[in-house]
């Protein structure tokens, strides 16, 4: 008898799809933009400044899976995860403003007043993306339609990347530029966050219910994290993920450094983003097509493989021609974007593959494993490019020494290689395929008719 699975409503999956725009749009920011503001805007060291993202990490590692799991254990009438998103979106998007704010300060209160907001801001993007990212498997039950689902919320990523990477730079200048560019640039990005988000959370009002009689299970933190551990699966999907996210990072954190200091054309920093963007784009469509033609494990493990070739090539020759530039650069987003977009959509297998194997699902702590280590690739990605600026001795604002224009190369197109082939490996080791996850699918229902017909 063929199981016929709840799904979702288009206009819901669409109206859910806003938090792709709300989460990217903090996510592209910090990452493309962050290290270059601090140090060039506001006047920090790259050295504070890598020791600020490596700070804020470790208050993530524990943040993260307590969020995941209060959100597991969350009952309201707005639901498990809802409520989160709804209250936390304003007060996330408070923090953006204050995060590209620089307010003149003493040197010692500069370092003082980035720890704060970047913590603060740490801890609401936690408080809002963990439930948001959880949503996706209590939206529908189908697998198919659950990778359709991550299609549309990271082709409203792609809007994020568009207002960030191609619009940034030239909406700080009509802005006025320099800090008050910035600052408001800072304070728009913050208001479409929170109706981004607020939007995401409308689509899953019908999904996200909560039966306010059934008795509350107890909170048991290492009983949780205990699931976690032993779902092999979803560690492997972690590493893959997180060095794939650290890769995306370092590039992103020198990308600046690389058009302003290297090539003398800060210029082709939008054109660059553009191919990147738009090639990103006409692969999204591809993703629930390739995918279950080929599998998914298949296709990040491919996907992570050809995403190499594009960084070498530029890596070998860094001051090659514009047309060089920008053709290697847009096969990099066209190949680069399936493996970032597909670890959401084996997000949901992980959560299945629990179940099947532990008896338990825990949605919000799975969704908050990868969430905290996308932030943790983010932030080694932001702290390795930092620090190693800082030891060749990088001063902004001047020519630069040969060993720093080396520096900034590899951070731009080696470390990113180094990445890749981590994810390489960690994938070999990740043990759904398309044939074990028929396997573990076709189990749950056969006990879901057997619990059903009790």
């Amino acid at each position: 008898m063929e199981v016929k699975y709840a799904k979702a409503k288009f206009v819901d999956v669409f109206k859910y799809s806003f938090g792709g725009l709300g989460s990217n749009l903090a996510f592209f920011l910090t990452m493309s933009y962050l290290t270059f503001f601090y140090t060039d805007i506001f006047g920090i060291s790259s050295m504070v400044v890598s020791g600020l993202m490596l700070v804020s990490r470790f208050i993530d590692a524990f943040t993260d899976p307590v969020m995941g799991m209060i959100g597991d254990h969350t009952r309201s009438k707005l639901g498990k995860y809802r409520p989160w998103i709804i209250y936390g979106a304003p007060v996330l998007g408070v923090l953006v403003f204050l995060l590209f704010t620089a307010p003149d300060l003493s040197p010692n209160m500069k370092i003082v007043y980035a720890y704060v907001v970047y913590i603060a801001y740490s801890l609401a993007s936690t408080v809002v993306n963990i439930p948001y990212h959880s949503l996706t498997p209590v939206m529908s039950q189908d697998p198919d339609q659950r990778t359709v689902i991550v299609s549309w919320k990271q082709g409203m990523g792609t809007v994020s990347q568009f207002i960030v990477t191609v619009l940034a730079l030239p909406l700080v200048e009509l802005f006025g530029g320099g800090k008050q560019g910035w600052a408001i640039y800072g304070a728009f990005i913050g208001i479409l966050t929170t109706v981004a988000f607020w939007i995401c959370a409308w689509g899953g009002k019908e999904y996200d219910l909560c039966d306010m009689e059934e008795e509350k299970k107890p909170f048991n933190m290492l009983h949780d994290l205990k699931l976690l551990m032993k779902n092999r699966p979803m560690l492997m999907l972690m590493i893959a993920f997180g060095t794939d996210v650290l890769a995306n990072a370092t590039y992103s954190a020198v990308n600046m450094y690389y058009f302003k200091y290297v090539l003398h054309r800060e210029d082709l920093v939008a054109p660059v983003a553009s191919a990147i963007l738009f090639a990103g784009i006409v692969s999204i469509p591809l993703l629930p097509v390739l995918s279950k033609w080929m599998g998914k494990k298949k296709l990040y493990w491919l996907g992570s493989f050809f995403s190499i070739f594009p960084l070498v090539v530029m890596w070998l020759r860094p001051t090659a021609g514009v047309s060089v530039l920008m053709s290697m650069m847009a096969a990099f987003g066209f190949i680069s974007k399936i493996p970032s977009n597909l670890g959401w959509a084996m997000l949901p297998e992980c959560s299945d593959y629990a179940e099947w194997k532990f008896g338990q699902r825990a949605d919000g702590l799975m969704s908050s494993s990868l969430t905290f280590i996308n932030k943790f690739g983010m932030a080694i990605g932001g702290f390795i490019a930092s620090f190693f600026l800082g030891l060749v001795n990088f001063v902004p604002n001047q020519e630069q020494t040969p060993a720093v224009l080396s520096m900034i190369v590899f951070l731009r197109f080696g470390m990113p290689v180094l990445g890749y082939v981590a994810s390489l490996i960690s994938m070999v080791f990740y043990d759904i395929t398309s044939e074990k996850y028929a396997q573990i699918r076709s189990e749950l229902d056969e006990r879901a008719r057997k619990g059903a017909g009790r």
